[in-house]
């Protein structure tokens, strides 16, 4: 008979525990599924065919529509039919523009055509819809700012036969992607601007995913009351919001933030690969994305356009358990509980001398997260580019083994040596310390260390016959946790899919620990191995995988740059530093440098001179003012879709715009080249001024590009991989000369 092999439970509990989280961890995107269209549409609700539909014939055949161009002028037209058709009166409010951002060095110039109509209403403040219609250059902009067009317009469908309180004003905006020009217009010098008190704003990242309520107005307590009773499906969290103060925004909602209407905003993040590209399409737009966005946005428009509730003051901290149900405190009750929680954890602690296991568990945290981040820095050097990019989930989840690896490994020797109260007690006090540091910076998290915790101490305090009602409360409440930070794990995964992906390497520690805390004790070498085991087979799956399918293409932009101020000329590709095929070796050598007029990494070969877009400025006057002059010059842009003046960030520029409406620079703003560009064909004979701080004479440099490759780069582009497509800028042509000013 042959050997009867047992296992011992005890050895194998942690590596068990460890597994388990991983396994949930690898599910974490089905808590980010959005729901799907019904089958049968019930009256009143939001109808996902019907919007389809609208968009389809807007959006025609699919090609790209910048702003100011004859491909946008027919989305226009198409979009202002289907307004019509509906029973709306649509208006285009025609200006130039030029417009800057906050603590940016750049300002943005296009002609734009806003469309409004208004649904009438009560006599309180409008309610805001905006949107806007044009797309980048690159692609055809279905979910980037289709999605929005759709959705408004169906809830126009709706709203328009309905009691409202106040009237509903529609805004689709055009010139958002090159500098949010059309909703500058509108913020600064449209009267309808006057009449609104609230605003729904919509956007895209993506082609998929939920539709996320990631920023609001601040205080925001009156807005997410709003969100929470028009909800059905709620996706948002507060750290979003704070995020959004903290990053670069470059969403209509800069231009109006400074009016202090009350506001949410909407977006889809799923699936950035298609982002800015021609894979932006109908086709790849997610139905269950457009149903749950149009329907959220329905819902929201009926209770703002509704009559005022009650209203709330102060900052709300707020998180969606699952797009389920929202649980929403206020700002002051959230940063009281906590550190009450962190409080009785640290007096817990002192009290029954866990200082040590207190060691062991931080030590766990610090070094699980360490070993995450350094193996997806390594992983990194072995593999240049965003190699995750086709399969995002095994990179990520490869991070996670990796961190909850070493910190089983750190936990083991803490479960040997303290009984499970004292490890227990030691990992929610790890938890709740670094809770209070996260708020320190993000005061939006803090949310996110109170409901499992509240579980977990009630059950740490318990004693006597409570102890083991106290046990069963802080394994609910590390499930709790576990649950809530796997849900925020997805939603930063999708948010940083350029990385780094370690960011999240943190967030997997803390949401272990409370749980590989209870399993530490008697793991055998072995088992502790297998977690290590697992870890590495992620890595060489994820070093190993295609970087690029066809759901999620590679990005790869082709440009030909001339320099004139060199007499040099190359190819230059795009493709976020992932190495190029072997077949593009006959075009070099090929160096990895930046381009004249942007520090982003390019791989670039030298290439022959070819005649394109020249653009041309003339200096039509030139006035001392103070220190200094103010030029007025004369674009001319020569061929060329849009122009770029680019000063060294050294040059004293003080202002740049339009005449009479210069754009001065905040003196916080970023220390950047100072830009003045224009895009469109109205560029063609714009004036626009210049302030310099000087008198002397000034060197900038004109950057003029084609949305269009040469006919010279069809070798290449018959190269390009079969999964890969421009992204962010289309295949151009640009010429880059100096100017003396």
């Amino acid at each position: 008979m042959g050997a009867i092999v047992t296992i011992n439970w005890r050895e194998w509990r942690l590596a068990a525990a460890a597994f388990l989280i991983l396994l949930a961890l690898a599910m974490k995107g089905l808590l980010l599924n959005p729901p799907s269209p019904p089958l049968r549409v019930v009256a009143g609700e939001f109808d996902t065919a019907r919007a389809l539909g609208r968009l389809e014939r807007i959006l025609g055949d699919q090609r790209a529509h910048p702003v100011d161009t004859p491909a946008n002028d027919a989305v226009r037209e198409r979009l202002m039919a289907e307004m019509t058709a509906i029973g709306l009166e649509p208006e285009v409010h025609e200006t130039m523009d030029c417009s800057g951002f906050p603590k940016s060095r750049t300002v943005s110039c296009s002609r734009v055509r806003n469309v409004v109509a208004t649904i009438p209403g009560g006599r309180a403040p409008a309610l805001l819809l905006n949107v806007h219609y044009d797309s980048t250059p690159t692609g055809p902009g279905a979910a980037d700012d289709g999605i929005g067009v759709a959705a408004v317009l169906e809830a126009a469908y709706h709203l328009r036969g309905e009691w409202l309180a106040r009237p509903v004003i529609l805004l689709f905006n055009e010139g958002e992607e090159y500098g949010l020009n059309g909703a500058a217009v509108f913020a600064e010098r449209d009267p309808l601007a006057a009449r609104v008190g609230k605003l729904i704003n919509i956007e895209a990242r993506g082609v998929s995913g939920p539709a996320f309520m990631f920023e609001t107005s601040d205080p925001n307590a009156s807005a997410v009351a709003s969100f929470k009773a028009a909800a059905r499906r709620p996706y948002a969290n507060s750290i979003s919001t704070d995020f959004a103060k903290l990053i670069p925004n470059s969403t209509d909602v800069v231009k109006f933030k400074p009016k202090g209407w009350e506001f949410l905003s909407f977006a889809i993040i799923g699936n950035e690969t298609r982002y800015h590209s021609p894979g932006d399409t109908l086709q790849a737009l997610d139905r269950a994305s457009l149903y749950h966005m149009g329907s959220e946005v329905l819902a929201a428009s009926r209770r703002m356009a509704g009559p005022d509730a009650a209203e709330a003051s102060g900052r709300s901290l707020f998180m969606d358990i699952g797009g389920w149900t929202l649980l929403t405190i206020s700002l002051w009750l959230g940063a009281l509980v906590l550190g009450l929680l962190a409080l009785t954890a640290i007096l817990l602690t002192a009290r029954r001398q866990a200082w040590r296991p207190l060691g062991g568990m931080a030590l766990a945290v610090i070094g699980g997260s360490a070993a995450g981040a350094i193996l997806s820095l390594l992983a990194g050097a072995v593999r240049s580019g965003d190699y995750w990019r086709a399969y995002p989930w095994v990179t990520t989840l490869a991070v996670a083994a990796t961190v909850i690896a070493v910190e089983a490994w750190f936990a083991a020797p803490v479960g040997e040596r303290h009984d499970r109260s004292q490890r227990r007690l030691a990992a929610w006090t790890v938890v709740l310390l670094c809770g209070v540091v996260a708020s320190l910076a993000l005061p939006g998290a803090i949310i996110f260390f109170v409901v499992g915790p509240v579980l977990a101490v009630i059950g740490l305090a318990s004693r006597g016959r409570a102890q083991r009602l106290g046990r069963n409360l802080a394994l609910a409440g590390a499930v709790v946790q576990l649950v809530i930070f796997t849900e925020l794990i997805a939603q930063i995964e999708l948010t940083l899919i350029d990385g780094p992906l370690w960011a999240v390497a943190p967030l997997a520690a803390l949401a272990a620990l409370p749980i590989l805390a209870e399993a530490s004790r008697g793991a055998s070498r072995a088992a502790l191995a297998s977690i290590g085991i697992a870890a590495i087979g992620l890595w060489i799956a994820a070093l190993v995988m295609p970087r690029a399918s066809q759901e999620r293409p590679l990005a790869f932009t082709v440009d030909h740059v001339q320099d004139e101020r060199t007499g040099k000329a190359a190819w230059a590709i795009a493709a976020k530093q992932a190495p190029l095929p072997t077949s593009f070796d006959r075009f070099g050598p090929w160096k990895a440098a930046p381009v004249p007029y942007n520090k982003r990494l390019r791989w670039q070969a030298a290439a022959a001179p070819i005649d394109g877009p020249r653009g041309g400025l003339a200096v039509e006057a030139s006035v001392s003012e103070g220190n200094g002059r103010r030029l007025r010059l004369r674009l001319d842009r020569g061929g060329a879709d849009s122009l770029m003046l680019r000063f060294d960030d050294d040059v004293p520029v003080l202002a740049l715009g339009l005449p009479g409406r210069t754009r001065a620079f905040d003196r916080e703003a970023k220390k950047d080249p100072f830009i003045l560009r224009c895009t469109g064909r109205s560029c063609d004979g714009l004036e626009v001024e210049v302030l310099l701080g000087t008198a002397r004479p000034v060197t900038a440099m004109l950057v003029a590009q084609r949305f269009a490759p040469p006919r010279e780069a069809a070798q290449l582009l018959a190269l390009r991989p079969r999964h890969a497509h421009p992204q962010y800028s289309p295949d151009s042509q640009v010429r880059v000369r100096a100017v003396k000013l």
